[in-house]
């Protein structure tokens, strides 16, 4: 704002006195003011201080009215506790097996071992919404679509039992266990979502042995 007042003027009297031609002979007095004035180092610095002046004192007053505005939290990926509470009683674990790894920031998930074959069966009814087979990442998945906005990804499967769009209750076989996919033993990585938010899956299962 500053340099464009400090311009101004000068702006204005290129677009009412034009420019001189090439060979004429020096310039008009007022040009000659204005770019002496805007060629000067130390115009040039202060120009440039009070620009950075008025960069830090906007953002200063930004964060200011930020820090004042009310916190506001994305109720649509909050789950209450009610919630939570019917949840750990209304779904099951998709396999019997022993917990090897849980969720923290590399793994959006939980990793259940097994052997090779055993049956698995979504944690709780809904629909088939995602198949996938492949050799790298999670190999063979499988994600089903239940209430509340809840969502569960069964991956390294060896094989898959549905096909997208099919219902399910929890008594239907997704698939087995397997090994496809990046893993170095049978297992089945769980993850679940909340509103496509990943959460841990044993803050909505039942506790495991």
């Amino acid at each position: 704002m500053l340099l464009m007042a400090l311009m101004l003027p000068y702006q204005i009297f290129r677009v009412f006195v034009p420019a001189t031609r090439r060979g004429r002979p020096g310039s008009h007095p007022i040009s000659k003011f204005f770019r002496h004035t805007f060629e000067n180092k130390k115009t040039r610095q202060v120009v440039g201080a009070g620009l950075t002046i008025i960069l830090m004192f906007s953002g200063l007053m930004s964060n200011i009215a930020a820090a004042n505005e009310p916190l506001k939290t994305d109720e649509t990926v909050m789950v209450s506790p009610d919630s939570q509470i019917e949840t750990k009683t209304s779904l099951q674990h998709p396999i019997k097996g022993v917990l090897a790894q849980g969720f923290h920031g590399l793994h959006k998930g939980i990793d259940i071992l097994a052997p090779l074959g055993t049956e698995i069966r979504p944690i709780n009814s809904g629909q088939v919404i995602e198949i996938s087979f492949g050799r790298i990442g999670w190999g063979n998945t499988v994600v089903v679509e239940h209430e509340q906005g809840l969502k569960s990804r069964y991956a390294h499967m060896r094989d898959i039992n549905v096909v997208e769009g099919q219902a399910v209750d929890k008594e239907v076989v997704l698939g087995t266990v397997g090994m496809t996919g990046w893993t170095t033993g049978p297992h089945l990585h769980l993850e679940t979502y909340q509103y496509d938010k990943a959460i841990d899956p044993q803050s909505v299962l039942p506790e495991f042995p």
